[in-house]
C-alpha cells in the first residue's frame, strides 16, 4: 500500500530510465493516442524497432496522416518497404462509443497480420477545465479516460490472447497516473451511492482536477479487476503504468483559462520535468521489456512496478473496485453486444 510521497516524487523525476530494446519483429503493436507528446515518442520507438505492425491512432484522418509522416521521416523507415509499410495509422476519437465500435469492426475486417495482436497501449487521455458532456451523454474524462478505454481493451481482448503463447504472453498497458494517488478524495460514502457511474458524471459531484485523477484510479481498478479474472497463468499480461511528470500536451483543451496556461508553461521550464520521450520509456518498458509476469495487475512508474493507492487495499476500496467492475461491464455490454460474450468467454466468473 502507499500514498503519494513528495520525496519519491523528486527521487523519480531525476531516474535515469532505461530504453528497452529487443526483438519485436514478430509482434503487432497498436498505440492509442499517437499524434503529439508520449504517444507520439513512444510510437517512433515502436517503429524504430522494426515491428511487424505499429498501429499509431489519431483523432480524425489528419491526424493520422500527418503522424504517420512523422514516425517514418523521424525513423528513416521508407513507405514503400515492408517496414515502412508495417507503420500505419487509424482514427479514432474515444468521446464518442461509435468510433470505438466502429475501430473495432475495422480491425477485425481489414487489420494486416490476420488480426494479430501482441501489444495494446492504451495512451489517450484528456483534460478538461469545465464541465462537458459527450454526445453519449458522459463527462468528457470519463468517458474519454476511463469508459472508452476499457471498451476497446475488452473488444481487443479477443485478438491479445489469441495471438498469445506460453513464453510471450501479450501486453496490455493503460496509461494511467501519480495523480491517482489522490483519486479517492471524493469517494467518502460510496456505499450510499445507488450508482458509482451515475455518481461520478453528476456535474456537481466534482471539479475538473478531482475528476481527472478519480478517471486515473479507475483506470487501475480495471485493469486490477481485468487482471484477477483473467487465466492463470495468463495469456495477456495487464498493467497501468505512470510515465511521471512530463511536458506533455496534456491540458491544451484547458489552455484557454489564464491559469491552467500559467501552469502548462511552468510545465514546460520546470526542472524536474521529464521530456515527452522520457515518458515514453516507462511504456515501452511495460509493453515489450522484462518478465511479464511481475507486471500482471500491477501500477509501473519509473521503470518499476510501485505499490498503488492505499485506498484499493482497503474494505471501502475493495467493494469500490468490484461494484465499479460490474457497473462498467453491464454498461459497455449495452453499448456494444460484443462485450457480453467476450467477457464470458475468456474471463473467469469467480
Amino acid at each position: 500500500m502507499a500514498r503519494f510521497s513528495v520525496i519519491q516524487f523528486i527521487r523519480e523525476q531525476w531516474k535515469t530510465l532505461p530504453l528497452c530494446s529487443g526483438d519485436v519483429s514478430s509482434k503487432a503493436i497498436v498505440l492509442i493516442g499517437s499524434n503529439v507528446g508520449i504517444g507520439l515518442e513512444a510510437a517512433v520507438h515502436f517503429a524504430g524497432m522494426k515491428p511487424k505492425l505499429v498501429m499509431a491512432t489519431c483523432r480524425d484522418e489528419k491526424k493520422c496522416k500527418c503522424t504517420r509522416e512523422v514516425i517514418l521521416e523521424r525513423t528513416g523507415l521508407d513507405k514503400n518497404t515492408e517496414d515502412g509499410i508495417g507503420v500505419a495509422s487509424w482514427p479514432l476519437d474515444l468521446s464518442a462509443f461509435d468510433s470505438v465500435r466502429a475501430f473495432a469492426d475495422r480491425f477485425a475486417a481489414e487489420a494486416l497480420l490476420d488480426t494479430q495482436l501482441n501489444v495494446f497501449v492504451a495512451n489517450a487521455g484528456v483534460y478538461m477545465q469545465d464541465y462537458t458532456k459527450t454526445t453519449d451523454g458522459w463527462e468528457l474524462m470519463i468517458q474519454v479516460n476511463y469508459l472508452s478505454t476499457a471498451l476497446l481493451s475488452i473488444l481487443m481482448l479477443p485478438y491479445l490472447i489469441r495471438s498469445s503463447s506460453s513464453d510471450s504472453p501479450s501486453r496490455l498497458v493503460l496509461v494511467s497516473s501519480l495523480g491517482h494517488y489522490a483519486g479517492s478524495r471524493k469517494l467518502n460514502g460510496v456505499e450510499k451511492w445507488s450508482s458509482i457511474l451515475d455518481t461520478i458524471n453528476d456535474e456537481k459531484f466534482c471539479g475538473s482536477i478531482d475528476r481527472y485523477v478519480l478517471s486515473k484510479l479507475l483506470d487501475v481498478m480495471f485493469i486490477r479487476e481485468l487482471a484477477a479474472r483473467l487465466p492463470d497463468p495468463t495469456p495477456v499480461v495487464a498493467c497501468t503504468v505512470n510515465p511521471g511528470f512530463c511536458r506533455s500536451r496534456l491540458f491544451r483543451d484547458a489552455e484557454t483559462k489564464w491559469y491552467t496556461w500559467i501552469f502548462s508553461l511552468c510545465m514546460s521550464y520546470a526542472p524536474l520535468s521529464r521530456s515527452p520521450e522520457e515518458g515514453s520509456r516507462t511504456l515501452l518498458h511495460a509493453a515489450i521489456d522484462g518478465e511479464g509476469d511481475a507486471f500482471h495487475g500491477r501500477y509501473l512508474s519509473g521503470c518499476e512496478v510501485l505499490e498503488e493507492s492505499s485506498y484499493l487495499f482497503t474494505p471501502e476500496g475493495k467493494a469500490f473496485s468490484g461494484r465499479l467492475w460490474t457497473e462498467t461491464i453491464d454498461l459497455l455490454s449495452k453499448i456494444d453486444s460484443r462485450v457480453p460474450e467476450i467477457v464470458k468467454k475468456n474471463l473467469r466468473v469467480d
